[in-house]
């Protein structure tokens, strides 16, 4: 896996989703729906948000790379002034979410933040599920409470699109055709996957969906993963798929074209850049590690975009099983 500087790893790894197809020269549309996200050049034209009031304490950095109207896991990173991180099991977060076209200065909802480790030796960050009932541009305004009582707090502007562009909760799931592998030497081939597990590349998405077998299907690569988080990620689906044996399928897709090279597994490069494979493109991911878990009827139950804690993946997990 590439290394970067830990600064750098605690800004790309975590501050902010990579947009994955944006990133695949060429794969992006010409005129791509922008993600959500802090945009710090353009004002927001709402008094005291962001990048007008300088004055907080905190810096929320936004981690998921889509939201849209409905319900959404809501990701974020603190950091302070000086671009240190602050996430941590010991201090709680508070998340009030404004709706800045209806009322910039009254908060639509508030939600506790929990939090979620990440990748060893790197800072952890804040979850929480939130509903928003309309598109365009929100805020958020995230008040820390330190182990001694004292608060401090920060603000973000951000955008919420009408829909996603991967399938919703409650969608359809998307007959793709993914790779599989009957043996060793077919596994090699597909999978970056340091000690793969056969059962994970044993049916392809169409092939469960005609089947009306439920499924877990986890996009990312541990060797090549650009926010450093599919390795442990996999991780966590290996130990928690031991106690659905039989009951849930667990398909694991590459999403970046591979090729063996001195024997080795190594991505294509398009220009310098790496190349996403078709189902990728047909779920419409733009950032990785990203899971669905898909029911016995073809319908998406649970979405996890990037980091995931184990009691998130056995809820998946558990939606699904028979």
């Amino acid at each position: 896996m590439r290394s970067v500087p830990p600064r750098l790893a605690i800004l790309l790894a975590l501050g902010m989703a990579l947009l994955f197809l944006a990133a695949c020269g060429g794969a992006a549309p010409a005129d791509p729906t922008p993600p959500a996200g802090v945009e710090p050049t353009a004002p927001s034209g709402y008094p005291g948000w962001p990048p007008q009031d300088d004055g907080g304490e905190l810096l929320p950095i936004p981690v998921t790379s889509e939201l849209a109207v409905g319900q959404n896991r809501f990701l974020l990173n603190l950091v302070d002034r000086q671009n240190e991180p602050l996430a941590a099991p010991d201090r709680d977060v508070s998340l009030r979410f404004f709706d800045l076209a209806a009322d910039p200065e009254s908060p639509a909802t508030t939600v506790e933040g929990t939090y979620l480790p990440t990748v060893p030796q790197l800072p952890g960050l804040y979850r929480a599920m939130v509903d928003f009932p309309r598109a365009g541009m929100w805020g958020v305004e995230v008040e820390a409470t330190e182990p001694d009582g004292a608060t401090r707090s920060g603000r973000m502007v951000f955008s919420v699109q009408p829909t996603s562009s991967t399938p919703a909760v409650g969608a359809r799931a998307i007959a793709s055709t993914t790779p599989t592998a009957a043996t060793r030497d077919e596994l090699a081939r597909i999978s970056t996957d340091t000690e793969p597990n056969p059962d994970f590349y044993r049916v392809s998405v169409d092939r469960a969906l005609q089947d009306g077998e439920p499924f877990l299907l986890f996009f990312g690569t541990p060797a090549f993963c650009k926010t450093a988080t599919c390795g442990p990620a996999m991780d966590i689906i290996k130990d928690v798929a031991g106690e659905f044996e039989g009951d849930v399928t667990v398909i694991h897709v590459e999403p970046y074209e591979l090729q063996q090279v001195d024997g080795q597994l190594q991505p294509v490069l398009r220009e310098g850049q790496l190349v996403p494979v078709a189902p990728v493109v047909e779920w419409g991911l733009r950032t990785e590690p990203m899971l669905f878990a898909v029911d016995d009827e073809g319908v998406v139950r649970a979405k996890l975009e990037g980091v995931a804690s184990v009691d998130e993946v056995r809820s998946a997990m558990t939606a699904i099983a028979p």
